[in-house]
């Protein structure tokens, strides 16, 4: 009777095993930044957490969205509170010593943007005392600082917890200018094109590309599976359909986009990614 007890117990072991141990993966999402990531209806939407969700499904994963403002994603993912950073994340060499880059799937630039009824345009917007908004912690905010502020020109640089609130603040007035992301900035001047233009572009070069983050050191295999699910979703098509949902016409660059060497995970051989990809 005991033997069969034990022999019975060790089966429900082995047979449950794989339940107990599949893992719940915590998405840290950062839902102010439309088209990449917004709620709608208490659910969140846009390129971003879309992609992940196609991911998840080819690859097999669980995931669970958490809402953060996006000062905190990397420290959260550096002290393992959350597992992935999903939002509009550009690649810096500067990041990429904390935290590890999935291959980068989109490239974009800057929008300067202005009342529709001023005088600005790109330059006037960004000196002779302006007061100019950008999220903090972003690149948009970084490029203030290092391309303008620390050169001396004259502009008073306003830092957002959220990108959306730093656009309402330039729609009643509260500043001269906002730096974003272009298709944040395009998407904000499509639903307030009464109120709302952009006065001109910044473009990066090399390009600043986009791509979702892991812990250092590919934790579960983690970065490899999100590699392989951000190539399969990709050649299937489902990335395309996910972008053109948001960004109806948006061009489809070839993924991998461009990665700097200056980032280690995109140094070969790259988890996830083989020659044929």
């Amino acid at each position: 009777m005991n033997r069969l007890f034990v022999a019975v117990a060790v089966f429900a072991t082995v047979i449950m095993s794989p339940l107990v141990a599949a893992k719940t993966y915590v998405a840290g999402i950062e839902p102010s930044f439309p088209p990449w990531a917004s709620v709608q209806n208490g659910h969140y939407v846009g390129i971003a957490p879309d992609a992940v969700r196609a991911i998840a499904k080819a690859e097999g994963l669980d995931v669970k969205f958490v809402s953060m403002s996006f000062p905190s994603l990397i420290p959260a993912l550096k002290a393992g509170k959350i597992d992935i950073i999903v939002t509009g994340l550009s690649v810096t060499a500067k990041r990429a010593q904390q935290i590890d880059y999935t291959i980068p799937w989109w490239e974009t630039k800057l929008d300067v943007l202005v009342k529709k009824d001023s005088s600005y345009n790109a330059v006037t917007a960004l000196c002779c005392g302006s007061n100019v908004g950008a999220q903090t912690g972003s690149t948009e905010y970084e490029w203030l600082q290092d391309s303008l502020v620390k050169k001396g020109v004259h502009i008073t640089p306003h830092a957002y917890a959220e990108d959306t609130t730093a656009l309402q603040d330039l729609k009643i007035g509260r500043l001269q200018a906002t730096i974003t992301d272009g298709d944040t900035g395009r998407a904000f001047v499509n639903r307030n094109s009464d109120s709302v233009r952009i006065a001109g572009e910044i473009y990066h070069y090399p390009p600043e590309a986009y791509a979702l983050a892991v812990r250092k050191g590919n934790p579960d295999g983690l970065l490899t599976k999100l590699n392989e699910g951000i190539l399969k979703i990709y050649h299937s098509d489902e990335w395309a359909h996910i972008v053109h949902k948001y960004i109806p016409g948006a061009a489809i660059i070839p993924i991998p986009a461009y990665m700097s060497d200056k980032v280690p995970s995109y140094h070969k051989p790259i988890p996830g990614v083989t020659e044929s990809n």
